[in-house]
C-alpha cells in the first residue's frame, strides 16, 4: 500500500525530471533515457488507477478475513463461560447480537479502514510536497481535496450505524418468519393448519422497514456526494488554475503535476468510505470490548462432585419476581408499564414468583415438587441451582459426609456447581450423540453406554447410523428423534454428571405414563448414593415413591408430606391426583 501510496509523488517527480533540461526534446540518449522513464511512470500509473479500487479491497480482504474469524471465535468462547443470570438479562443479550453484528462490519474491518487512512494521509502529503515548488496554495489545496469525501463519508456511516441496531432488529423478526416457513415442524405444522398467524403480514412489514432505512442512507449518501463532489471540484479545480497561472511551474513540471493529481485522486477515492467506517465504528469497537472485558470478568463454577458427600437444600424467607424489560423508545406502546428515572428505562416488574417460601430438603432425598402451572416451581428449582439469584430471602446448599465436616455452598456459582438439571424446555441441540450427552468431553465411550442404559436410552443410539456419532437433527442431514426420544437423552447429561445433587423439570413430559414410571425407578435404583434429587411433576400418581412431596399453590407452599399422607389428608394434592385421574 505504501508502494501504491507513494506513486501519485513519484509521478510528480519523475515526469518532470524527464521533461526538464536535456530531456524529450534534446535528441540525446540521455532524453531517450528520460523518454522511457516517462513511458513507465505513466504505465505504472494507469494500472495503479485501473486496479487501485479492487487491490485496495484485496488487501483489506487479506487484514479483515482472518481477523474476524478470529474476534467470531473469541466471541464464541467468550460467550460459553456466560453465567445463567446473563442468558436471561435483556441487556447483556442484547449487547451480545450487537457484538455478532459488529464483527465483520466494523470490529474486523478496523485494521483495514485504519491502513487505508493512513496510507491515503501520507500520500496526499507526499503529493503535496512534491507540487509545493510549483505553488504552495495549490499544494494545499490538493491536500484538502480528499477532507470533503472524508466527512461526507463520515456522515453516512454515522446515519449507517445509528440505524444498523434497528434494521438488526427488524432482520431477525423477518428471518424468524421466514424460518418457520422454511423448516419443520414449523412449516409443516403451519401448512397443516388454516390460516398464515399473520406471518406474510408481519414478515412484509419488516422487509419494508429495511428497505425505508437503506433509502434513508441512500438519500444521505446522494446528498452528501453531492456537496462533496462540488467541494471538491472547487479545490482540485482552482489548485490546477492556480499551478497554471502562478508562472512558478515549468512547462515540464505542469503535465507532471496534472498526471500525480489525477493518480493521487483515483488511489485514495476508497478512503473516504474507509475513514467514515473507522470514526463511525468506534462507538461498536468500545461496546464489544466492553462485552469482553465483562464476560473474561465472569467467575469459574467450582463443581462439587457426588464424592464430596450428600447435599442438603435450605431454602429461608425466599421471593422472587421476574422483571418486565423496559421497551426502547420505538417499540414502546404507551402503555406506561416502564417508569423512567433521567430518561433510562427502569424495567417494572410482575407480582412475585415467590413469596416468601422457606423450606428443607434432606440430603440423600427424593423430593417431588407439584402444583399448577405458574405455581412457581420451576423458577424455585432454577434458584436452588444457581440460574437465577434472588435478593430478597436465602438459598444455601450443605455438602460433605458428616454433620461436621459440612461446607455451605451459598453464592450462585457454588450452587451451580454442585446442581445437574434437566428441564421440560431443555432445547434440541443438533450435534453428535455424544457431543450431546457429554458436552464437556469427560467420559469414555463404556461410561456413556452405561448412562444412556441407565436412562432407557440405549437402544435408540444403538440404532442410529452412527451409534454415539451419529448426528442429531435433520436440518443439519442428522436423524430426527421423537420429543421423548430427546428427553431420555438430555436425563443421560444427569446420569452422567456426577453431581451431587440433580434437579429433573418434567424430565418426562414427552413419555408415556408407563415409560416415566419405569424412568422414575431406575432413577431412584440407579442413581449414586447420597445423590439428592429434585423432580417436578404433572403426574402425581408417579411419585408414590418419593421421600417427599411439597405442593406449591401462587407462589406459597400449600402442603408437605408422603404421597399416602397427602392423598388421605384431601387437601390440593388429592384433587390434582383426582384430575390427572379424570
Amino acid at each position: 500500500m505504501l508502494v501504491m501510496m507513494a506513486m501519485p509523488s513519484l509521478q510528480v517527480w519523475l515526469i518532470g525530471w524527464a521533461c526538464g533540461p536535456d530531456g524529450l526534446g534534446s535528441g540525446s540518449e540521455l532524453g531517450a533515457g528520460r523518454f522511457a522513464v516517462i513511458l513507465v511512470v505513466l504505465t505504472v500509473g494507469a494500472v495503479l488507477m485501473s486496479v487501485s479500487s479492487s487491490l485496495a479491497q484485496n488487501m483489506r480482504d487479506l487484514l479483515q478475513e482472518p481477523l474476524m474469524a478470529e474476534y467470531q471465535s473469541d466471541l464464541t468462547d467468550a460467550l460459553a463461560g456466560l453465567t445463567p443470570a446473563q442468558t436471561l438479562d435483556d441487556e447483556v443479550t442484547t449487547q451480545v447480537r450487537a457484538a455478532r453484528d459488529a464483527i465483520p462490519y466494523n470490529v474486523a474491518s478496523q485494521a483495514a479502514d485504519a491502513t487505508s487512512v493512513v496510507g491515503a494521509l501520507v500520500s496526499m502529503v507526499m503529493l503535496a510536497g512534491s507540487l509545493w515548488h510549483m505553488h504552495p496554495l495549490a499544494a494545499v489545496m490538493i491536500a484538502l481535496a480528499m477532507i470533503p469525501e472524508l466527512l461526507a463519508q463520515f456522515g453516512v456511516e454515522k446515519l449507517t450505524n445509528e440505524l444498523w441496531p434497528k434494521r438488526g432488529r427488524e432482520s431477525r423478526r423477518a428471518n424468524y418468519f421466514e424460518r418457520l416457513l422454511d423448516y419443520p415442524p414449523s412449516s409443516t405444522e403451519i401448512a397443516a393448519t388454516a390460516g398464515s398467524f399473520g406471518i406474510p403480514e408481519q414478515a412484509r412489514v419488516r422487509y419494508f422497514n429495511m428497505a425505508g432505512m437503506w433509502e434513508r442512507i441512500s438519500w444521505r449518501t446522494v446528498q452528501l456526494t453531492g456537496i462533496s463532489s462540488l467541494v471538491f471540484a472547487l479545490l482540485t479545480g482552482g489548485a490546477f488554475w492556480l499551478i497554471l497561472t502562478s508562472g512558478r511551474a515549468s512547462s515540464a513540471s505542469i503535465p507532471a503535476a496534472l498526471v500525480g493529481i489525477m493518480t493521487g485522486l483515483s488511489v485514495t477515492r476508497t478512503t473516504g468510505e474507509a475513514f467514515g467506517n473507522l470514526m463511525a465504528s468506534t462507538p461498536m469497537i468500545l461496546a464489544y470490548e466492553r462485552l469482553m472485558n465483562l464476560l473474561h470478568a465472569n467467575p469459574e463454577i467450582p463443581v462439587t462432585p457426588a464424592s464430596a458427600g450428600s447435599v442438603g437444600v435450605h431454602v429461608e424467607h425466599l421471593t422472587y419476581a421476574y422483571p418486565i424489560a423496559a421497551k426502547d423508545d420505538d417499540e414502546s406502546d404507551g402503555g406506561g408499564d416502564a417508569v423512567e428515572d433521567d430518561d433510562k428505562p427502569v424495567p417494572a416488574v410482575q407480582s412475585p414468583a415467590l413469596d416468601d417460601v422457606s423450606l428443607n430438603v434432606e440430603p440423600g432425598s427424593i423430593v417431588a415438587l407439584v402444583g399448577e402451572n405458574g405455581s412457581g416451581k420451576t423458577t424455585l428449582v432454577k434458584l436452588i441451582a444457581g440460574i437465577l439469584d434472588a435478593p430478597d430471602g436465602a438459598v444455601a446448599l450443605t455438602a460433605g459426609t458428616a454433620d461436621d465436616n459440612r461446607r455451605v455452598l451459598r453464592s450462585w456459582a457454588d450452587r451451580l456447581g454442585a446442581s445437574s438439571m434437566v428441564f421440560q424446555d431443555f432445547t434440541h441441540i443438533e450435534v453428535t450423540v455424544r457431543e450431546f450427552i457429554d458436552p464437556a468431553s469427560r467420559h469414555t465411550d463404556d461410561e456413556l453406554r452405561d448412562g444412556l442404559q441407565l436412562a432407557r436410552a440405549l437402544d435408540i443410539v444403538t440404532g442410529l447410523p452412527g451409534g454415539l456419532d451419529a448426528q442429531l437433527g435433520q436440518e443439519w442431514g442428522g436423524v430426527g428423534l421423537s420429543g421423548g426420544q430427546w428427553q431420555r437423552l438430555a436425563l443421560v447429561r444427569t446420569f452422567l454428571s456426577g453431581k451431587p445433587l440433580w434437579i429433573l423439570d418434567e424430565p418426562t413430559a414427552a413419555v408415556d405414563a408407563t415409560a416415566e414410571a419405569a424412568i422414575y425407578h431406575d432413577l431412584i435404583a440407579n442413581r449414586p448414593s447420597g445423590v439428592t434429587v429434585i423432580v417436578i411433576s404433572h403426574r402425581p400418581r408417579v411419585l408414590t415413591t418419593m421421600d417427599r412431596i411439597i405442593v406449591l399453590d401462587h407462589g406459597h407452599i400449600g402442603e408437605t408430606g408422603t404421597y399416602r399422607q397427602l392423598v388421605d389428608r384431601n387437601g390440593a394434592f388429592a384433587r390434582l391426583v383426582n384430575d390427572s385421574l379424570e
